[in-house]
């Protein structure tokens, strides 16, 4: 069916804004003159830093670690007054800190961002054993901490004069380094901007006219069979052109529509198919077999004078139907499932005493992570019903998880009757159903794939007479919120 074609947009044709481009050209090349400038001032900039640095080095006292050993010392000589701490020599210790502070904020290198926060925490460690100096009585304990912690080959004032040299070295380096990279820069960036404007203005004068003809009508041809493909009247007729961007052009365009067109098929097959699947869900979320089986299993334990076991029936039941509500959720964290599959097995365990014992080892780590709702019940549901109750003595079901490579696998396992190699191959292809699960595992696995996609999903191994292994293979972070919204 054919659209009436819309009215064209008045503007300037293709022909008009090339030629509008060519007078935008020398401005275009101006700016990258000037651009090129600006990375020139930049490292200018970064040379009269480093530039600083070295001349704020300067100012720190060069004899910083004897004054304060000598003043330190002469402190500790003296007989201790109540004035002992206020004649502690802080003044050269805040002269330094000043330094210490310039360099930090002035510096681009990172190692000596960081010795300079270092020699401030350091300056701040050396205010403080002064300080315990000053307020220590012994002489023979002020000798002590004076050569430990001040004067001594590990003391404060050596290790400031290391970091000192170390910056200021660093600093040499790094001036020397800027200075011969800007001369170097300055004459190739020069030198490479006049002859790139020369070429430029050079090939857009000689190229303008030729370029405007086989530009021209193409992109017509090629804006005609996008309005085609608008109505959905659009048939793939190569456009003859020799520019091979061009030709690139217009078979991407026609890959493309017939891309689009499938994906629009395959999202309405997976919208039908996640509608089926939410519609199924919700019928899922109250059984009412499973509701009545329960509540009738309530009655005979009460009956029975079994109360506690009714009240655990009651408690698991409702975590049972709260989990399966969610909120309307569809995706819920691994606990929230972890707990949705305990109460059903805790329920059925009550009702099965003679015959089903299970066990849940799922890491941690790993409950956080969000999944689709109503993944382990079904499977769980299917190993009671087709493993564990055809076969003789006490069955058993175990829910394992791990993250690996792959991602999350999720298991349960039950020593139950097993299945036919049939009958397993038939599962593993997806043509199979258990309709008397709540959900099926077919509709499990369905879902799996539509959040997850195509890797993902259950896999099955049965041995007869041994018992069966469902393997749920997630995403190692789950559902993300991008595939939620995908399919809502």
């Amino acid at each position: 069916m054919k659209f009436r074609r819309e009215q064209p947009a008045r503007g300037r044709s293709i022909r008009q804004q090339i030629n509008r481009l060519l007078g935008t050209a020398a401005v275009g090349a101006a700016v990258i003159l000037v651009i090129l400038i600006l990375m020139l001032l930049s490292i200018n900039r970064q040379y009269e830093r480093a530039l600083l640095c070295v001349n704020t080095a300067a100012d720190f006292n060069q004899e910083f670690k004897n004054n304060i050993d000598l003043s330190m010392y002469h402190h500790v000589i003296q007989p201790r007054s109540e004035s002992a701490a206020a004649d502690l020599p802080t003044q050269e210790l805040d002269q330094a800190e000043d330094v210490f502070r310039q360099l930090e904020s002035a510096t681009t290198l990172p190692d000596n961002r960081w010795r300079a926060q270092s020699m401030l925490t350091m300056c701040k460690n050396l205010r403080m054993y002064m300080e315990e100096i000053a307020q220590t009585p012994s002489y023979d304990q002020r000798m002590v901490l004076l050569d430990r912690n001040i004067r001594g080959e590990t003391g404060l004032t050596r290790l400031i004069e290391q970091y000192m040299h170390n910056f200021v070295d660093d600093e040499v380096r790094e001036l020397a380094r800027l200075r011969s990279s800007l001369s170097r820069q300055c004459a190739i960036l020069i030198g490479a901007s006049v002859a790139g404007m020369a070429l430029l203005l050079l090939f857009i004068v000689l190229s303008s006219a030729k370029i405007s003809r086989s530009i021209t009508a193409p992109i017509i041809l090629l804006t005609k069979k996008t309005e085609q493909f608008g109505e959905k009247d659009y048939t793939d007729t190569p456009i003859e052109t020799d520019i091979s961007e061009l030709q690139i052009l217009d078979r991407s365009f026609s890959g493309m529509a017939g891309h689009i067109t499938e994906l629009m098929d395959q999202q309405i097959r997976n919208q039908r198919s996640l509608h089926r699947a939410q519609l199924e869900l919700l019928q899922a979320q109250i059984n009412p077999h499973f509701l009545y089986n329960t509540l009738d299993s309530i009655a005979i334990l009460a009956e029975n004078q079994r109360e506690e076991d009714a009240v655990k029936m009651v408690n698991s039941l409702s975590t049972f139907f709260r989990v399966s509500l969610s909120g309307g959720e569809d995706v819920i964290p691994l606990r929230a499932e972890l707990a949705q599959a305990t109460s059903y097995l805790e329920i059925q365990q009550i009702r099965y005493s003679d015959i089903l014992t299970y066990e849940i080892a799922v890491p941690e780590e790993i409950q956080e992570i969000p999944v689709p709702k109503l993944i382990l019940q079904p499977l769980i549901e299917n190993a009671l019903y087709h493993g564990i109750k055809n076969r003789r003595g006490r069955g058993r079901i175990v829910i394992t998880g791990e993250k690996n490579e792959d991602g999350i696998r999720l298991v349960v396992r039950d020593n139950g009757a097993g299945m036919s190699g049939e009958t397993l191959n038939k599962l593993q292809s997806g043509l199979y159903q258990d309709n008397h699960s709540g959900l099926g595992l077919r509709n499990v696995h369905q879902r799996i794939r539509l959040y997850c996609g195509e890797p993902y999903g259950l896999f099955f191994e049965s041995v007869p007479g041994e018992g069966s292994t469902v393997s749920i293979l997630l995403p190692a972070d789950g559902v993300t919120l991008a595939q939620k919204e995908a399919y809502e």
